[in-house]
């Protein structure tokens, strides 16, 4: 039965230059009764930044977590329902404190954990032009489900200082529903 249908949006995360940052996450705690079903995962950058066309971009990863991230800043949920209620053992991070300002989630990535990536748009000309619009992981369609223990964590990855500078904004964010077991 499903107990609740929920949308969040990150502040603006602004690049790391060529360190690894963690946009978003959501994590399902120990012992929790509810079952996860993430929908929708969705990123989008706005690039202030010509880049070289020789630095390669950034890569977006979605990977499978069972260790609770910590850090960050709470991300509000949004009832897509408001007759539902959310369970308190889903919590979602987000790598901004205010819109703009990082706030770091902390995660280590094990290996073997990767549901998802996607090759992020690079700007070569005209700064402040954004060459995409959103990338979207998962369909919709039944998504990854996240039993008691597991969680779901969006991160960007640069190799290069140039590819990502603090100047770029990232911004994330999930549609999922949380349900119990008859």
């Amino acid at each position: 039965m499903v107990t609740y249908k929920g949308r969040a949006g990150t502040f603006r995360i602004p690049g790391s230059a060529a360190v690894t940052h963690k946009l978003l996450s959501v994590f399902n705690a120990a012992g929790s009764t509810t079952i996860v079903s993430v929908d929708k995962i969705f990123v989008d950058v706005y690039m202030t930044v010509v880049k070289a066309a020789t630095v390669p971009p950034p890569i977006i990863r979605i990977h499978r977590a069972t260790v609770a991230p910590t850090g960050g800043t709470a991300l509000a949920k949004v009832a897509m329902d408001s007759a539902l209620t959310t369970n308190a053992s889903v919590t979602l991070l987000q790598g901004a404190s205010v819109d703009g300002t990082a706030s770091v989630i902390t995660h280590t990535i094990a290996a073997g954990t990767l549901i998802s990536q996607e090759i992020a748009a690079r700007l070569i000309t005209a700064a402040g032009y954004e060459p995409a619009d959103r990338v979207e992981f998962l369909d919709g369609s039944g998504g990854v489900l996240l039993r008691a223990g597991e969680g779901l964590v969006v991160e960007v990855a640069s190799i290069a200082a140039t590819s990502n500078p603090a100047t770029d904004m990232w911004s994330a964010g999930i549609q999922w529903s949380e349900f119990t077991l008859p």
